[in-house]
This record gives structure tokens, sequence and C-alpha cells, in this order.
């Protein structure tokens, strides 16, 4: 109800006096009197009293409390608008019409419209305006949205308040400033004084104006000024950008540190093959040498067996690198898996007794065909056995199954040696994982062999898992692959036979010292060699004298690299029977194709094993 005016307080007096009604918004804070009236001191100074014409400043205070999710403010002050009042406190202001209000709360918001003309329309006049636009006029219906986006988005509304200061001239600007400062503060006022109650004459108004009443209860822009709400919903999405830009930053960083590890590798690797190159060529030479000294031939049988460790690590490495690249490549053919195991079982036949260890083969004597790659397979096999004859000590005892199960060919490699606990049994097929071992690092090795087995097993559609009861109980390691027809699996492979016919060889390294040891090989196994250390004086020669056969390093320096020698070698019909084979550190399906592309017959990695060398050499001559 409202208060007798004989009841009312000096202050309240005041306020009803300016108004003709006493708004509840000035009757609350009862706890702190004097603070609503410091209030009524800023409303005096920022809308009351402010020179900006009354019926602007009640629109204006109209149209930004659409915003406010609490909705005394804008019923009050459309209220005021229609004669339940006065608006802005002027008693000479004349009353709106309901139609009037109505059209006015149905004005499109400054994000239902096009607000790039609406700047364009401000900036565009060329000096301020001399007077507060008229009600209903088109300028103040573009002021009004250039307000309602300062006042919504202050720090984002810069283009806004520009078009305003150009609009109104500086004067102006800062009265309206003052103007939409103290609506903020009464709207966040309300905010926080939910029991001011709407007047019992607005009461009774929405109940007789249906549309009235719902454009002011339910107007969907209710709450784009509420400050908490959206100042918290900002702060957290600025936040979660922040996150994610960072994550972001990490994830590449921490890409960008992989890609260039795995680069590293890589190019760690290929360079590391030219030395051992020279070093698996010396001991090779050595061991097609009668060495009569004992101890000669013991340090040459510890020279070859580093060599190859080396070079299997060397292997690992790049198999690394192209896995985490995608560059891996797969040679699927038909394979009776059960010869490929006995082949490669064969070939620790000794160092399973040098073990000390029992050794138990169980395969069946049918065929097991599979489509696979027969060297990715081998070396699949070889890894895992490798690793169990490596962890079991003596006496213990390493057992190789196959058998067929469900459509699969089924190999379990199963040994008695130090196990691992269970935390390790997904983790070891991440690269570089290892057991933990005591600092003498009695196993050695990078930590690489179980993830490059699991990651080729999967390139050939099958699987690959490890399962141990624990540390010292052992460990068994399972490999599965599709079967395939019968009917797929590949012949046997023909022995070659040594040519009888003596072979020229000329052999382009720049690597001297691998040049020489090669050299020194070759000429062992019974072939005449030259040597040239760079792509032009192999053109050289070979013109001179045509060689039979041509081992030519890709990486050439001078200006004339492997390819280079080989296109310029192909265009002479002298040495069109000659065959030219690439020797690389990189053996991948692209490098294979631009050797071939080059004019190569084949290309091979280093370092050359003799076995592969007198392969070579006993090939048939070019066609």
């Amino acid at each position: 109800m409202e208060q007798s005016s004989d009841r009312r307080t000096p202050f309240e007096a005041e306020v009803a006096g300016r108004f003709g009604i006493l708004p509840n918004f000035f009757r609350s804070a009862r706890a702190a009197p004097e603070l609503i009236e410091q209030l009524w001191s800023f409303a005096r100074a920022g809308y009351l009293d402010n020179p900006i014409p009354a019926l602007f400043k009640e629109r204006l205070f109209v149209t930004l409390s659409r915003l406010c999710p609490v909705r005394y403010c804008i019923v009050r002050h459309v209220g005021f608008l229609l004669g339940y009042g006065r608006p802005a406190g002027d008693a000479d202001a004349p009353a709106d019409s309901i139609a009037g209000v109505i059209q006015l709360l149905k004005r499109p918001t400054p994000w239902n419209r096009d607000m790039a003309s609406v700047y364009a329309r401000l900036e565009g006049l060329t000096e301020p305006l001399a007077n507060w636009p008229e009600p209903r006029s088109e300028m103040e219906d573009l002021i009004f949205a250039c307000a309602a986006v300062v006042f919504t988005e202050p720090a984002r509304g810069e283009t806004a308040r520009l078009a305003l200061l150009k609009a109104l001239g500086a004067r102006h600007f800062e009265y309206l400033i003052g103007c939409l400062a103290f609506i903020r503060t009464a709207h966040y006022w309300t905010i926080l004084h939910p029991e001011i109650e709407t007047e019992e004459d607005m009461r009774i108004l929405m109940r007789d104006h249906a549309e009235l009443a719902r454009l002011l209860i339910e107007d969907p822009e209710a709450d784009r000024c509420e400050m908490g709400e959206r100042m918290f919903d900002e702060l957290t999405a600025l936040r979660e950008l922040n996150e994610r830009q960072e994550l972001k930053k990490a994830k590449d960083a921490l890409e960008e540190k992989d890609r260039q590890k795995d680069q590293f590798i890589a190019i760690l690797a290929h360079e590391l093959r030219n030395p051992l190159a020279a070093i698996r060529s010396a001991s090779d030479s050595l061991g097609r040498m009668k060495l009569e000294n004992p101890k000669v031939e013991r340090l040459h049988e510890r020279l070859d067996r580093q060599a190859m460790v080396m070079a299997r690590m060397l292997d690992d490495l790049l198999d690394t690198a192209r896995i985490a690249s995608g560059k891996t490549s797969i040679q699927l053919e038909g394979i009776d898996f059960s010869d490929l195991l006995r082949d490669t079982v064969a070939e620790y036949e000794e160092r399973i007794s040098a073990a000390g260890v029992g050794f138990e083969f169980e395969i069946s004597g049918t065929p097991c065909p599979v489509r696979g790659d027969r060297v990715r397979l081998h070396q699949i096999i070889d890894n895992i056995l490798s690793n169990a004859i490596k962890f079991t000590p003596a006496p213990g005892r390493v057992t190789v199954r196959l058998r067929t199960e469900g459509g699969s060919a089924v190999l379990r490699i199963e040994d008695t040696g130090i196990g691992f606990d269970s935390a390790m049994a997904e983790r070891m097929f991440e690269p570089f994982i290892q057991q933990e071992q005591q600092i003498d690092r009695f196993s050695g090795g990078l930590g690489l062999g179980l993830a490059i087995s699991r990651k080729l097993t999967e390139l050939q559609g099958g699987t690959l898992s490890g399962e141990s009861p624990g540390s010292g109980c052992g460990a068994a390691f399972t490999l599965t692959l599709p079967l395939a027809a019968p009917s797929v699996t590949a012949a046997p492979r023909a022995k070659q036979t040594r040519r009888k016919d003596p072979l020229r060889v000329l052999l382009i390294e720049d690597n001297k010292d691998a040049a020489d040891t090669l050299s020194e090989l070759i000429d062992l196994i019974g072939f005449e060699v030259d040597v040239a250390y760079d792509g032009r004086s192999a053109l050289v020669r070979a013109r001179a004298t045509p060689p039979d056969l041509v081992l030519c390093d890709l990486g050439l320096p001078g200006g004339m690299d492997g390819y280079a020698v080989a296109r310029a070698l192909r265009s002479e019909p002298r040495l069109h029977h000659t065959r030219l084979i690439a020797v690389s550190g990189y053996s991948q399906p692209k490098d294979q194709a631009n050797a071939k592309q080059a004019g190569f017959d084949r290309l091979v990695s280093k370092p050359i094993s003799a076995e592969i060398l007198e392969a070579l050499l006993n090939d048939p001559p070019r066609k």
C-alpha cells in the first residue's frame, strides 16, 4: 500500500514530490537509510537533473531496462511514460499512449539488427546533432541502439561508443554516459534487492493490458545486462579458450619435439651406417682370411658379434623412426609360416646351446599358410625369441609352439625367465620402455624390439601380446596371424648358383674407409673391383672399363649424387648390360621408387652383409 503523505520522512517526501509518486526503489535499504539518500543524489545528477530532455531519458531508461533480468525497473519506468508518475521527474513532460509504449518495447535490439549500417549512419554525420532527437524518430532509434551496445558490453563496444561521440559531440556524449551509469546502478540495485515489489498502480495496469504485460514480463532480451552471470560466463569462456589455446600450444610443442626426436633418430641411424659399413666389411673380410693366430680369430669373433649387435640397434632406430612417420614398408606374399619358423629357429641352435637353456619346439607337419612379409615376420620372431633366451638364466627353458586355431596361425613363445609385473604388460610395447635393470644392464638393448614387432604385426593384420604371472615367474608372448588359402603360399625359393664368368665391379663410395674395406671384401670373394670416391671420377672409370656391376652410394658429394650417376651411366650404350645397385641408409618404398626412376636395378640398405653382397655378385647380368 502507498504510504500516506503525512507519514513520509522528509527524504521520501522529496522523492515523491519529484516523481509524483514514491517508488518502492527509494524505500529499500531500510537498514542503511543514509545510503539510499546518497543513491538519490546520484539519481538527480545522472538522471533527473541531467539536461537531456525528459522523454528521451525516460524512453532510454525503458529501452535499456528491457535487458535487465529483474523486471521492476522496466515496469516502473513504463508507468512514468504512461503518466503513472512523472517521466524523469518532469511534471511538464507529456504522457505516452499504450500503443506508443508497445511500439517502443517491440523495437529490435542491437543483436537482431544490422549494427554496421547503424554505425555507418552515425559516423557519416558531418557534424554533431544540434538538438537531442525527437521521440520515435530514426535518430533516436539509432542512438538507443548504440547506447544499448555500450551499456551491455562496454569492453567490446568501442565502435558504438565512437559512433555516439560523433553524433552527439563531446558534451552531450558525457551527459548520455552519466545517464547510462545511473541506469546501470539502478539495475544492479534491484538485482541485489529482490524484495522490491512492483507498485499497486502498475499491477492494476498490467492486469488490464495483457499484451503490455507480456512484453514487460516475458521479454527474451531480459538477461542481456545481468552483470554477475554475464561476467561469469564471459570469464569462463575466456578461461576455457585460454586453456584450449595453452593445451594446443603444449600439444604442438610436444608434437614438434617428438618430430625432432624422430628426425634426429633417423639421421643418427643413417649417419652411423657409414662407419658401421666399414666395420662390417672389415669383419667379413677377416672371416674369409686364414687366421692362424687364435687371438686374432677371437678378436674377429668379438668384432663380428658386436658389429651385428650395433647393426641391429641401428635397424631398430630406423624402424622406430619409420613407424612414427608412417613410412614403414610391408611386402605381403604367400608364406608357409611353419617353414619360416623352422628356418628362424634353426639359426638359434648355437645360441641356445651357449646360453645353457633347455629348448622345446612343437610344430605340426602340415603347412600353415599366411599372407605376410617374410623379412618382417622373421624380424618379429627373432625379437621375441632373442628376448626369451636373453632373459632366461640357465638352466631355464624356452618353448616355441605353433598351432592353428579359429582361422588364425598362433605362435606362442614361452620362457621360465625373469618375467615382468602386470604394469609392464602393455607399457613394454611402447618405444624405449624396458624392465628396470641393475647398473650392469646385463640385458642391454634400446627397448625398441617389442614396440617395432607389435606395429609390424598389426600392419600384417595380426596381434602380438605378452603376459607373465609376475617378476621371476617367466613370460609368454603370443603372435596371431590370419590364415590364408593354401593356394597363395609361395613356392620355395630357388637357390642361387655362383657365376662362373669373371665379374668386374665398380664401387662408388665417398666414405674412404667404407669403400676400401668393402672393396677388400669383394676382392676376397673373388671378383675384380675398382673404387671411385665421387660421381665424376666414377663416370670416367666406367667409360674406360665398362663394369658388370656398379655399387653406388646415393649421397655423393661434389654436385653429382648417386641418382645423377645412374642417369649418366644409363645414357651410355656400352653400359646397357651393366647392373646398377644403389646403396643407401634409406630404403623405404619412396627411396626404392626414386632409385628405379633414376635407372638403378635395385636399392640395398647399408651396411651390406657378406651374404647379401655374394647374392648381388652372383646375380645374372642385365638383359
